[in-house]
């Protein structure tokens, strides 16, 4: 009878959410006017949700306003938990979703073992978790206010706002993304299986993107106003401990690295290594395959104003260990 328990669960939610229009049609069920009804509001939240594919058993739902359960919890493996002013709605076999913590929070889990929290036991406010997808997840704002995280896709990833605020965080196929670790205003967006962008580690407005399979960007350690983007399977973009740094590397396997103040370091090829370190006003550039542009210098002797730029396949331009150094290849 589990079966038949959970197809009247499902009509329960519906006349709760305004749907009785949509069973009006079956004999013996009476209609009910969907702008009339107590939380009739939450029609257009739920309308445009995607019903994951059904696994062996039944599918499961539960709703939670203000920290009221609008369903029964017995024999349904969904969960959802809120406080006053917060919303959490769980779709799907073991999938849970948890508001629990601060004002004006939402959570949404859409998918078989999704999993979301926004701000759960922790104070914060407007914090927004999507979680949507099998086995996906998203968390936002532990102890941080005006957070958002969307992961969408089997397996997606998503965090933010980790004692930060104003961070957002997106999560797609089979990626990772994280934001504002003690920073804020930043920004993560990862695409691909086993890609991972990070940004605002104890740092503010950053931004990382990581696109391809196992790329990975990280941007912001301890400065700000820095940007990562590594677009390419297994790509690399890293840039952090300074300001206004900029690290972009776009090919399959192609690699940019930046740490210092206004450095800036560019890879457009495969296999290609661009890195500017260590120094203010350094610039390294590569377009080309197989190549490598190295400037400014070391964390024992900084250097600054070097230039080092690549445009071929196979070749390699230094610029380090001193100020005002310039390498172009090939040469002019």
């Amino acid at each position: 009878m589990r079966h038949v328990s959970r197809i009247g669960r499902l009509r329960t939610l519906a006349g709760g959410l305004g749907f009785g229009a949509a069973l009006a049609a079956a004999p013996g069920v009476a209609s009910a006017d969907p702008s009339t009804g107590a939380f009739s509001w939450l029609d257009e939240l739920v309308s445009g949700l995607s019903v994951p594919a059904q696994t062996t058993s039944a599918l499961d739902y539960q709703v939670s306003i203000f920290g009221i359960d609008l369903l029964p919890t017995a024999d349904n493996t969904a969960t959802a938990n809120s406080e006053i002013g917060s919303v959490a709605i769980a779709i799907g076999n073991g999938a849970n979703a948890d508001a629990n913590g601060g004002f004006f929070n939402f959570s949404l889990a859409d998918g078989d073992g999704a999993s979301s929290v926004a701000n759960s036991g922790a104070f914060g406010s407007f914090d927004v978790a999507v979680a949507e997808g099998t086995n996906t997840s998203a968390g936002a704002g532990l102890a941080g206010n005006f957070d958002a995280a969307f992961a969408s896709g089997t397996g997606s990833d998503a965090g933010t706002g980790v004692d930060g605020n104003f961070d957002v965080a997106f999560a797609g196929a089979g990626g990772t993304a994280s934001t504002g670790l003690a920073g804020n205003f930043d920004a993560a967006f990862a695409s691909g299986t086993g890609s991972h962008a990070g940004a605002g580690l104890n740092s503010d407005l950053d931004i990382a993107s990581a696109v391809g399979t196992d790329s990975n960007a990280a941007a912001g350690v301890g400065g700000s106003l820095i940007a990562a983007s590594a677009d390419g399977a297994n790509s690399s973009a890293t840039a952090g401990f300074g300001f206004f740094d900029n690290a972009t590397a776009v090919g399959i396997g192609s690699s940019a690295t930046v740490s210092g103040t206004l450095d800036f370091a560019l890879v457009n090829g495969a296999n290609s290594l661009a890195q500017a370190v260590a120094g203010i006003f350094d610039s390294a550039t590569v377009f080309g395959d197989g190549s490598s542009a190295l400037a400014g210098g070391d964390l024992t002797a900084p250097a600054s104003f070097d230039l080092a730029a690549v445009f071929g396949d196979m070749l390699n331009a230094i610029a380090t260990g001193e100020n005002f150094l310039v390498d172009i290849l090939p040469s002019l």
